[in-house]
């Protein structure tokens, strides 16, 4: 009796483990094809608009019915500056990378800046269609804000004394984000020596009655945060599908119920609109094998909940670039969106030889959730950019 009680235990447990195998989703290698894709998509298209945009000097502030406003640096030598292109205006105009026998040529003519203003930057003459405030910055750090409802003069060295800011410094200025309601101003100053980021935003109603300021590091803006200044102001900012999470910047995300700064652990990769994270992406050199990718909520409440999964295998991509490869030298993840994946990686050679190659993984996670193609090309893409 108590034999044919354990075999029936046993059939049991086996169908258990048998239903449980099958229910687990199994997760599959990419296909890998050498060469830059020869179709466009929403992915690629994101791609090129963050990659050909000038480091540090043009903010995208905009975005509506296929049209993608900008705003430009500003300092004692230039006012801010607003333009704009089409998304139909840029497909065309990284166009000839989709069929060029040299992507990688074709991409650095591409990002030639004189050219690329050429044909893409597009004036915008009415200012107030868009909300947008005419910023002219005056003598001695003084600012000139003009909107639809007033104009003001702000003297800077005055409303940021608490942060130092001397009439002597020399300040970069960007308008950052706006809407009809508000907008935000970010200074950088300069001549700033101390150890940490000197960067202050500024936070504007637009009839410039209220002003909110905060020193952009993460004691200072958690302790504005949790006054409850800045909560009028979340609107300027993309928030995730569950509504909780206010993507501030490529450094914060904000819990707009509780007013709390929430941290990226150490290691993971916070997607370029902040609404993803890449487990274990931003490390000095990311492995190869299953890769994990959440929704800023579902890593917020550490669940195993993936918006995708995928295998790499580091050895196979460098038999189909036909590297003579060692080890892996590099692997880092040069961009990451809601579609789209850059790796770089760089392999070490054999027999002594320092280098065998580099190439750049490029990934559409549009195309298929379920069976990736990762592209192999040499783009000379190597790091993540830095606004």
């Amino acid at each position: 009796m108590f034999k044919k009680r354990l075999i029936s235990l046993s059939l049991i447990l086996i169908g258990s483990l048998f239903i449980a195998g099958c229910g687990k989703e199994k997760i599959e290698e990419v296909t890998y094809k050498k060469g830059f894709p020869k179709e466009d998509s929403r992915g690629l298209t994101e791609l090129m608009k963050h990659y050909l945009s000038e480091e540090s000097t043009d903010q995208e502030i905009i975005r509506k019915d296929g049209i993608i406003l900008f705003s430009t640096l500003g300092n004692q030598r230039k006012d801010i500056q607003y333009f704009k292109y089409t998304e139909d205006q840029l497909k065309q105009y990284y166009k000839p990378i989709l069929t060029a026998q040299d992507p990688k040529d074709t991409l650095d003519k591409l990002d030639e800046s004189n050219r690329y203003e050429k044909s893409l930057y597009h004036s915008i003459k009415n200012k107030e269609k868009h909300h947008l405030p005419a910023i002219k910055i005056m003598s001695n750090n003084r600012l000139e804000v003009k909107t639809k409802r007033k104009i003001k003069v702000l003297d800077l060295p005055e409303l940021l004394k608490k942060y130092g800011i001397k009439r002597s410094d020399e300040l970069e200025i960007y308008l950052k984000a706006v809407n009809s309601k508000c907008f935000s101003l970010v200074i950088q100053n300069l001549n700033y020596e101390g150890s940490r980021n000197h960067t202050i935003e500024l936070f504007m109603t637009q009839d410039l009655k209220n002003i909110e300021t905060t020193m952009l590091n993460i004691e200072k803006l958690q302790e504005t945060l949790s006054k409850g200044k800045l909560k009028d102001y979340y609107g300027l900012f993309p928030i995730d599908k569950s509504g909780i999470y206010v993507f501030f910047s490529n450094l914060f995300i904000v819990d707009s119920k509780t007013n709390q700064l929430k941290e990226i652990k150490n290691g993971d990769y916070l997607s370029e609109d902040g609404k993803y994270v890449y487990l274990n992406g931003d490390k000095e050199k990311i492995q190869d094998g299953v890769q994990k990718i959440q929704t800023v909520d579902n890593y917020f409440k550490g669940n195993q909940k993936y918006i995708a999964q995928f295998k790499l295998d580091f050895e196979n991509i460098a038999e189909e670039m036909d590297f003579t490869a060692g080890d892996i030298r590099m692997a880092t993840i040069c961009y990451f969106n809601e579609d789209y994946i850059v790796l770089n990686l760089a392999y070490y050679g054999t027999m002594g030889v320092v280098a065998a190659g580099d190439v750049n993984v490029l990934i559409d996670l549009k195309k298929n959730k379920k069976k990736q193609t990762a592209y192999l090309v040499d783009l000379g893409i190597s790091s993540r950019k830095v606004y």
